[in-house]
């Protein structure tokens, strides 16, 4: 999330190119360029620019090197949302018709709490009540659980959609057939996307906390005896 690590990156694969004594014809700065997710607010794509061209100044390379870098992230993660359908509701977990071999590979293995939105099948979007749940997957596999925690309201029930967003990046990509599942139809919508770093929807989404929370308190005790005494100094 910090542009200054590329800055950071740059100058120690300067110091590499310089003890190895060869010329670089390309510096690929490689990916890692963010996009919005719930408690997650990156600096603007400019910052990050900036401080990739100062690195490349000061990089011991040729003035013909060129200069590449992989904005998948930050060029797609907002183009995709994903509707799923409430299977089955046991508690705060909620077993959906996709899981980690399908479209939420990053809510599974990286655990990324993506932004969710719960939808009747009458179309009303329902957004009061909060609360935390996780997801499973359609397979039998352990694997295919997704932590969250994905805020929904409470009364979510079986036959309900829900819209995850943000999904773009890797949630095509990373799809699979696993057991027969995955099959899908793809709807090109115009809406804005459920947060955005180019000014088509909101800078942030929110994190969702408890109404109330315990305090844990830790007391430590002395031990009884001399291993209990303070030692004084002279």
């Amino acid at each position: 999330m910090r542009p200054t690590a590329y800055q950071a990156a740059m100058a120690q694969a300067s110091r590499a190119l310089v003890r190895a004594g060869v010329l670089a014809d390309v510096v690929d700065v490689g990916g890692g360029f963010p996009s919005v997710y719930p408690g997650m607010v990156p600096p603007d794509m400019s910052e990050y620019l900036a401080a990739i061209d100062r690195g490349f100044a000061e990089m011991m390379v040729h003035e013909t090197t060129e200069l590449w870098c992989e904005p998948g992230r930050a060029l797609v993660a907002e183009a995709s949302s994903l509707l799923v359908k409430v299977e089955l509701k046991k508690g705060d977990a909620l077993y959906l018709n996709d899981g980690s071999y399908g479209s939420l590979f990053d809510a599974a293995h990286m655990k990324w709490p993506f932004p969710v939105k719960l939808l009747r099948k009458n179309g009303e979007v329902v957004e009061e009540g909060l609360k935390p749940f996780r997801f499973y997957g359609p397979t039998c596999d352990s694997v295919d659980h997704m932590p969250g925690p994905f805020y929904l309201p409470e009364s979510v029930d079986e036959g309900d959609y829900i819209e995850i967003g943000m999904l773009g990046a890797y949630g095509v990509a990373m799809t699979t057939r696993f057991n027969g599942f995955g099959e899908t139809d793809t709807v090109e919508v115009q809406d804005a996307p459920m947060a955005s770093m180019y000014g088509l929807a909101k800078r942030s989404i929110p994190t969702h906390k408890p109404e109330s929370e315990e305090r844990k308190v830790v007391r430590f005790s002395r031990p009884k005896g001399a291993a209990g005494k303070r030692k004084r100094r002279r």
